[in-house]
């Protein structure tokens, strides 16, 4: 009986750790997803966008789209749409020459948003300059009730060139 039970334990052990780690992972794993995804998506528009009109893509920075990312949570938390105010601030460690410029919004979906920017004069001309290479992208669907409407995409793309 005693070397059921020394063993039975450790099983037990694993059985409960392995459950415990699965769960965490299904908890966490939609919300890392859904941010990779949003990213992602908001990349191949800008990309197709960008070659429709025989730009070259651009690629994403990551710690600038961490500062998109803070810039994006800063205006959900407000409820308010602004550009970065420290956008300079945010270059200082970026390899940047001659661009640096902020696209900020939000609307229902990630497409209409994109549509949005780019019947926009001023989000237009940043968005298909040739002289951009980088971006940053922070983008976050907030389900509260704001000043874009539930369930809506808020969004900080950042450029520099």
């Amino acid at each position: 009986m005693r070397l059921r039970t020394r063993t039975s334990k450790p099983r037990w052990t694993v059985v409960i750790t392995a459950s415990t780690i699965l769960t965490l992972g299904i908890a966490f794993a939609p919300a890392a997803e859904a941010t990779g995804g949003f990213v992602s998506k908001v990349l191949h528009l800008v990309n197709a966008t960008r070659a429709a009109h025989d730009l070259h893509t651009l690629r994403v920075d990551a710690s600038f789209s961490r500062d998109a990312m803070r810039h994006t949570r800063r205006m959900v938390a407000q409820d308010a749409i602004y550009d970065p105010r420290n956008l300079t601030e945010m270059l200082h460690d970026e390899p940047w020459s001659e661009v640096g410029a902020s696209v900020v919004g939000c609307a229902d979906t990630l497409r209409a948003l994109h549509r949005a920017f780019m019947h926009h004069a001023e989000h237009r001309v940043i968005l298909l300059n040739p002289k951009l290479r980088r971006i940053g992208i922070g983008v976050i669907k907030d389900d509260s009730a704001n000043a874009c409407g539930r369930h809506s995409f808020w969004s900080t793309e950042l450029f520099y060139g």
